[in-house]
């Protein structure tokens, strides 16, 4: 497979292709950062989500994230997610869950551009966070629309539900429930 060059082949790969294959298809991304800038949105307090494109296999979401903002500790609801660095620098930080309940680091990654990871359920749960002094956006896509997630709570020391919200739907500000 050639390189994938724009955000609309990108869109046309991902709709004729095997949930399977999506993770050989996001390696061939040589897409301009100017592709995904439509998309972008900036809060001064929190990182964004705003949705790109979605079907009822898929859901593609662009992140954008100001220094110093970082995700809850997180699991993804049996879903698979495929995650590219497209801009800046994000570290994540994977737990695992122990008998006890309580969380253990097990691995932390330095995300630079063009750099692919992927997370599930099966692997435990991850946080996100700009460290860094330079903005970053990240391109996520969940193998199916995830709705909901459990979120780690600081203050009480458990796991709740939260519903899913994007920022922006094709571009277009406003807050809604997936």
């Amino acid at each position: 497979m050639d390189a994938i060059e724009s955000l609309e082949e990108l869109i046309e790969k991902l709709d004729h292709s095997d949930a399977s294959n999506q993770g050989e298809i996001l390696k061939k991304m040589n897409i301009p950062l100017s592709d995904f800038e439509a998309y972008a949105s900036w809060d001064k307090d929190t990182y964004t989500r705003n949705c790109i494109y979605r079907t009822d296999e898929y859901e593609m979401i662009l992140l954008c994230w100001k220094k110093g903002n970082e995700t809850p500790i997180h699991g993804h609801d049996d879903q698979n997610c495929w995650l590219y660095q497209l801009e800046g620098e994000l570290t994540e930080i994977r737990y695992e869950k122990m008998e006890s309940g309580d969380l253990t680091e097990v691995n932390r990654l330095q995300l630079v551009p063009g750099k692919l990871t992927f997370m599930n359920a099966a692997m435990g749960y991850h946080k996100l966070n700009n460290d860094n002094d330079l903005r970053a956006m990240t391109l996520h896509v969940y193998v199916s629309p995830i709705l909901s997630c459990e979120v780690f709570n600081d203050v009480k020391s458990a796991f709740e539900v939260k519903e899913m919200k994007y920022d922006t739907i094709n571009g277009m500000a406003f807050s809604v429930a997936n």
